[in-house]
């Protein structure tokens, strides 16, 4: 082969792996904080569901919480708010004089640097500070970016749900106006297409691939459980067990669904 065109050959495939690795999304779903009124009744209340509690602690805000662990680090935080001494736990406290359910949409960013400067490329306001990644768009002050949800005191009994659940494998969000959500996860590497959905139910969606097999899924707004807030749902993956879905008169405010599969 001539070497100009073993060069174009070359040149060629590497901009092939560039583009690539370029489509790989820079965000993996992270947990969904659900608030509840009563955290030892609603952790009674997952526990008869089959999932295996990780306690959590009191804060010194008023918060107090307890966890449904998965090992990739999503999963669900029930939260709850006694006597609010800060912003974070007076807005908890707000959310719930309207009703139990998801608070927030949790995503993680494995290179924060990364996705800020996708983020900055596509023209998205947010902020990549010591705290981390911090949008600043408040069409999605739902939304937020943590660090890994993984901790050193997770234990293997943690993440052994009887149900069989074993990973959150998408989170359902009620919108008309998903113009800001869909330029955000596309601008960190999402891709997205149309779909008919039958569970938890019936519904003409669009639906977001992110990373590690994880979605996100936007219905019309008219499935807001509790009207205004945008995060109605998670589908956890149990490849053991028959597929299942609570609705939110089970769950504390949400749709939840097992579905078998990986």
């Amino acid at each position: 082969m001539p070497l100009r065109r073993l060069v174009a050959c070359l040149s060629a495939c590497l901009l092939c792996a560039h583009a690539a690795t370029d489509e790989v999304p820079l965000v993996r779903l992270d947990h969904v904080p659900v608030a509840v009124r009563h955290l030892e009744q609603a952790s009674q209340d997952y526990r008869a569901l089959g999932f295996t509690l990780k306690p959590g602690r009191a804060h010194g805000d008023g918060l107090r919480n307890a966890h449904v662990k998965f090992t990739n680090g999503a999963g669900l935080e029930l939260i709850t708010v006694d006597k609010p001494q800060g912003e974070l736990a007076r807005h908890y406290a707000g959310w719930l004089r309207a009703g139990e359910g998801p608070a927030y949409l949790t995503l993680h960013a494995a290179d924060e640097p990364r996705a800020a400067a996708a983020l900055r490329a596509a023209g998205i306001a947010h902020r990549l500070g010591p705290e981390g990644l911090t949008l600043d768009d408040p069409q999605l002050a739902w939304l937020f970016f943590a660090a890994d949800n993984r901790s050193p005191s997770d234990r293997p009994a943690h993440f052994a749900h009887i149900n069989g659940a074993v990973a959150t494998r998408e989170v359902w969000v009620a919108l008309d106006d998903g113009a800001a959500l869909a330029r955000l996860l596309t601008a960190l590497g999402a891709r997205s297409h149309d779909e008919a959905r039958t569970a938890p139910f019936a519904a003409r969606a669009r639906v977001y691939e992110l990373a590690a097999g994880g979605r996100v899924v936007v219905v019309p707004a008219r499935h807001q459980v509790v009207p205004g807030h945008p995060v109605i749902g998670v589908v956890m993956a149990a490849p053991s067990a028959p597929a299942r879905v609570w609705p939110p008169s089970q769950t504390h405010g949400l749709w939840l669904t097992l579905q078998p599969g990986p």
